[in-house]
């Protein structure tokens, strides 16, 4: 019985002093939420509850701003009558703001030279071929990823290794590893038929 008022009695001293700190923290009746849009850039603070009022200021990302509380759906309303979008703030300050990475570009030369490269591609009943070495090739024959001698190698296969035709394009062959299964490109300087 002693332990269960006790414990009771702890209760009650912990909710009065967290609700002495909540209204010491409120006691002018604001509280802190923090510029936090997406793309990182300012918060506008706008002259009514609405997109439609014009903008009267703004708020870096990440910085505080103090605010009475939602007045109107979606709004929050500024100590000094401006309002900022509720979706557009957080309660705990955000880290700074890291912008997503760039998504890589395609150079658009290269991209159609691509596209004329596989129009003129012809599917072939598949044939096995043998790959052999140029003098510049240092014994081996490239297999890329793409029909062009920028693509990304996907495997250097020694003179003599057999793969299997799956079509024919312009200066290219389309090709299987018979044991990998493995497709890819190689440059027709490379193809023994």
């Amino acid at each position: 019985m002693t332990r269960r008022i006790l414990s009771l009695l702890a209760a009650v001293v912990l909710l009065t002093a967290m609700f002495a700190f909540t209204a010491a923290a409120s006691a002018d009746g604001y509280y802190a939420v923090y510029s936090h849009c997406a793309n990182g850039k300012p918060l506008n603070v706008r002259s009514g509850p609405g997109k439609e009022y014009p903008v009267i200021g703004r708020f870096n990302y990440g910085e505080a701003i103090y605010v009475i509380g939602e007045t109107s759906p979606g709004w929050l309303q500024l100590n000094d009558n401006g309002y900022v979008q509720a979706s557009l703030t957080c309660r705990t300050a955000p880290g700074p703001y890291v912008p997503p990475a760039p998504k890589p570009t395609v150079n658009p030369e290269q991209k159609s030279s691509l596209e004329k490269i596989y129009e003129t591609a012809r599917q072939v009943e598949p044939y096995l071929v043998t790959l052999k070495a140029t003098q510049n090739s240092k014994g081996v024959a490239n297999v890329r990823w793409a029909p062009s001698k920028a693509a990304k190698l996907q495997k250097a296969y020694p003179a003599g290794t057999q793969v299997k035709v799956l079509a024919e394009l312009d200066k290219w062959y389309q090709v299987e590893d018979p044991m990998t299964q493995m497709v890819g490109f190689v440059n027709v300087a490379y193809v023994e038929k």
